[in-house]
């Protein structure tokens, strides 16, 4: 809450010295933007009033991780005039198209929010909970388990890459095989996170676990690099945060301090190295391993020769246009109902209805299943400009599919099945490795930028590959228990 609170405060000096009153400032979204910000943060400061404030509750994850910074700071970018992306001249009169965004975006989490808290989805949460098996595990025995599914996952990950399924490139024809190949490089996210569970759940520190932190730190910061993804080393720093509370341990106002500080590095440095590599590979064409790997170093260098001063200004510059969501949304808002018959054309309407129908067939019993919405059919009808991939939002994404009243209710109903899941896995419960593990994997998989349609395909595929891994774990588990009953890695060196 610190840095949102820091980075509000920055961005209003910075958007005053900017002048409100130039040609490029819309300072009559203050009020829009500050109505929005105060139905985001309403829910966690009434956790902070009930003294039960959790930055990774599922409804204080979606306000901080996405919501405040993309629509609240996004919005001051937007009124500001610091943040000007050319698709706001596709917005048809802004005066009224700007503030009915806002409306729409505090519609979408006041739906969430009131989806969440309707008491039926603890009920029935609670009940699943009792039918789960508990599956025990002991800290000292967790590490090899975690270590065997890292290896798989870093085994799958490298064949993505290679396949062009992973990184800043896209494959020109789906193969029959590649959803699989993708949900199982996903045992690497996995078994990272448990891994990281086992570390801060570890009573000594020694040796075993210098070399694991090393192993973690190292894997992931090598995929950060090969991913291209402004925002990996953001995920990196949640991912971590996130397994530090689940363990048990308690976050202090140090740690609120040290996490903003590396929260705004990350940021940085992420828009810098994404932008870097990007410009450097120029398009998402799928190239060979070894030429890829060439132009990770290339961007590497560039960024070393790069003037320090024009770096950050770069940065600064992506990261204020990143933040920004509400622009792309109000795209939407603006054309959606003039944009109705080309989407029938394109094959992009009723992607909600599409996706929910057919995400149980596999692709390889279905060899011509219907495509999910395509990113860059999206991009060029609405924004003209298919060589990027846009904001979407679950907000906009109903709207398209069902209009205004869409918007509350598909928002209601995705906060019921949080609720259900939360209550299900961790809410009044012991710690559980594999409950806290799942919930991890369901929770980070609902994509407050991408489409609504895809989020429950993706909460049942993630979800069924995050339980194939945590059985590999129990099955590794009972062989380390059994080979080595008194094998104790935890313990110091």
């Amino acid at each position: 809450m610190l840095w949102g609170v820091a980075a509000v405060a920055l961005l209003t000096m910075l958007g005053s010295e900017a002048g409100f009153g130039d040609h490029l400032s819309k300072f009559y979204l203050l009020p829009w933007c500050l109505a929005t910000g105060a139905v985001i943060v309403a829910p966690s400061l009434y956790f902070i009033y009930k003294g039960n404030f959790s930055p990774f509750h599922p409804l204080v994850f979606a306000a901080w991780s996405y919501f405040f910074p993309g629509f609240f700071i996004g919005g001051l970018l937007l009124a500001s005039g610091l943040s000007q992306p050319y698709y706001l001249t596709f917005v048809q009169d802004e005066y009224y198209n700007l503030p009915l965004t806002f409306i729409y975006i505090m519609l979408g989490y006041a739906g969430l929010t009131l989806g969440f808290v309707i008491p039926y989805a603890k009920r029935i949460g609670t009940k699943i909970s009792k039918w789960l098996p508990k599956w025990h595990m002991k800290t000292e025995k967790v590490a090899v388990p975690g270590l065997v599914l890292l290896a798989l996952g870093l085994a799958t990950t490298i064949i993505a890459f290679i396949q062009g399924i992973l990184g800043f490139q896209k494959v020109q024809e789906i193969g029959t095989f590649d959803g699989i190949i993708f949900l199982l490089s996903l045992f690497w996210l996995e078994a990272t996170f448990l891994l990281w569970l086992y570390i801060f759940r570890s009573k000594t520190v020694g040796i075993p676990q210098f070399v694991i932190i090393g192993i973690l730190i190292g894997t992931s910061l090598t995929k950060s690099a090969f991913q291209g993804n402004r925002g990996s080393l953001v995920q990196l720093l949640i991912m971590i945060t996130f397994a530090f509370v689940f363990s048990g341990r308690k976050l202090t106002t140090r740690h609120y301090i040290i996490g903003s500080v590396l929260v705004m590095f990350a940021l940085v440095g992420g828009m810098i190295y994404g932008t870097t590599f990007r410009s450097v590979k120029q398009t998402q064409e799928q190239i060979g391993m070894e030429e890829y790997a060439g132009m990770v170093g290339t961007a590497f260098d560039k960024l070393a020769d790069q003037d320090i001063g024009t770096t950050l200004v770069d940065g600064m510059g992506a990261l204020a246009e990143r933040l920004d969501s509400v622009s792309a949304v109000a795209v939407v808002v603006s054309n959606y109902e003039a944009l109705a018959p080309y989407e029938e054309v394109w094959g992009i309407n009723d992607n909600i209805y599409v996706d929910t129908v057919t995400f149980f067939v596999p692709r390889v019993i279905w060899p011509d299943k219907p495509v999910s919405i395509e990113p860059r059919k999206y991009a060029d009808l609405y924004f003209n400009f298919s060589e990027n991939s846009f904001t979407m939002t679950p907000m906009a994404d109903l709207l398209r599919n069902f209009g205004p009243i869409g918007v509350p209710l598909g928002m209601i109903l995705l906060g019921f099945l949080i609720r259900l899941i939360y209550a299900a896995l961790v809410e009044d419960q012991d710690f559980s490795y594999w409950r806290s593990t799942l919930f991890y994997m369901l929770l980070t998989s609902i994509s407050y930028e991408g489409t609504y349609g895809l989020i429950l395909p993706l909460l049942v595929k993630i979800g069924l590959t995050a339980i194939l891994g945590i059985i590999i774990v129990r099955l590794a588990y009972g062989v380390v228990s059994t080979i080595k009953p008194d094998f104790q890695p935890g313990r110091a060196a």
